[in-house]
């Protein structure tokens, strides 16, 4: 029999938890870029049975609740181990796909809640479990390695959805691509088998441990009052609220770049009759995150002193580029029903998604990078952020014409959005 080293074993440990991360977050990634189209084009033929933005209402519950529980999931981790809570978290996520089988609000905002205690453990287990299978020597490495094939996700569900669009029929409603419920059963079951395998890898995950972080750390179990009032003494303090502006920004970024722009590709006449637009545009983001992940990562890091201000001045650079052609792209009403109205200074097209699709991931890792410029930062802080990206994810679902989100992005860039 083969003895592995320490080290393979480390690797063999996160390329594994990698690779579950990959299959797990394919179908979220999907499912939130599309919900909304799929969901008001159900709601359209059947209105009693469905909101037409229920889209949006779901993506509100499940980023409120992923909020309201990353508080309590920190505690959980010090009662059940990190990869029993992996493993729970695919299983429910698997779960959730079973509310598009058969539409209604019930089922479908229920299970938009529990999407978002899945994601909440998934969250801890994911950075609990590497500390187990990394040493302080090894950890930033592997760290690298689970962010770039994590990352993946998003290009393998663009190549998924590519591959389930070319064999499932498409109908249209004028310009408009038509879901009806056997499309939309192939859509998400094909998700939900894709998320099993995620099951089945965080099920074998290996657990034992060599000289890792963890084990070399004296194992406290707090209480939940004192898990709380050190919560609360986080979110007073100073750095604490200076951050909270860059995370009141991530928070619209994130639902701008998974629900509120990809709806727009499907409720404009110009762009919605390209079955393959989403795909497109999720594989290009999907692309640019991987690739920053290879290229941009380990140049960044050989900066040193200036770790944090080339990533964040990157990012800004791609977003005001990105909110600038979708400024002048995108129809107003785009992200809130079908409409004709083609007012645009630039034609919307397939290849401006790309290009968009692909700023957009871009954007999204060098900021993702920067919170990684502090590693000694503690579980509290990282709950904190979730908390707050969470919290205006929701809210800014409620605003969602792209002049209205265009106007908060650079309000919180320059600090300003409260």
């Amino acid at each position: 029999m083969i003895q592995l080293t320490p080290r393979r074993h480390e690797l063999i440990s996160v390329f594994m938890v990698s690779l579950g991360t990959t299959f797990m977050f394919l179908g979220y990634d999907v499912q939130a870029m599309m919900a909304e189209s799929v969901l008001h084009s159900v709601a359209t033929k059947n209105p009693e049975r469905i909101s037409e933005y229920a889209g949006y209402y779901g993506q509100a519950i499940h980023y409120i609740s992923f909020a309201f529980f990353s508080l309590f999931t920190a505690t959980i981790q010090h009662y059940i181990s990190s990869k029993t809570m992996l493993v729970l978290s695919s299983v429910l996520f698997a779960t959730c796909y079973t509310a598009y089988i058969h539409i209604n609000s019930f089922i479908f905002y229920s299970s938009q809640l529990l999407l978002g205690f899945a994601y909440a453990m998934y969250n801890n287990a994911e950075g609990m479990y590497l500390s187990e299978h990394s040493s302080r020597r090894t950890i930033d490495s592997n760290s690298a390695l689970e962010t770039g094939l994590g990352h993946t996700s998003l290009l393998f569900g663009g190549v998924t959805m590519l591959c389930v669009f070319h064999f499932v029929p498409h109908t249209f409603d004028g310009h408009f691509l038509n879901f009806d419920e056997n499309v939309v059963q192939v859509i998400y079951i094909s998700l939900m088998s894709l998320t099993v395998v995620s099951v089945i890898l965080f099920s074998i995950l290996p657990t034992k441990q060599f000289d890792s972080i963890a084990l070399n750390t004296p194992r406290v179990t707090p209480t939940i009052k004192s898990q709380f009032k050190r919560f609360g003494e986080s979110f007073t303090h100073m750095n604490t609220c200076l951050l909270s502006f860059t995370y009141v920004y991530m928070g619209c970024m994130v639902s701008f770049m998974y629900g509120v722009y990809p709806t727009s590709l499907s409720f404009t006449s110009e762009t919605a009759s390209d079955v393959y637009i989403i795909p497109l545009y999720l594989l290009s983001s999907g692309l640019a995150a991987f690739l920053s992940a290879i290229f941009i990562r380990p140049m960044i890091k050989r900066l040193h002193k200036y770790k944090l201000i080339v990533p964040m001045a990157i990012h800004c650079s791609a977003m005001v580029t990105v909110l600038s052609l979708i400024y002048f792209s995108v129809p107003n009403e785009a992200t809130q029903r079908p409409t004709s109205n083609m007012a645009v200074t630039i034609k919307p097209s397939r290849y401006l998604s790309l290009v968009i699709g692909f700023l957009l991931g871009f954007a999204d890792f060098t900021i993702t990078m920067t919170r990684s410029r502090y590693p000694y930062l503690s579980v509290r802080c990282f709950v904190l952020n979730t908390f707050y990206i969470a919290i205006f994810d929701s809210k800014c679902l409620d605003f969602h014409t792209p002049r209205w989100t265009y106007c908060c992005a650079n309000r919180a860039i320059e600090g300003r959005y409260i």
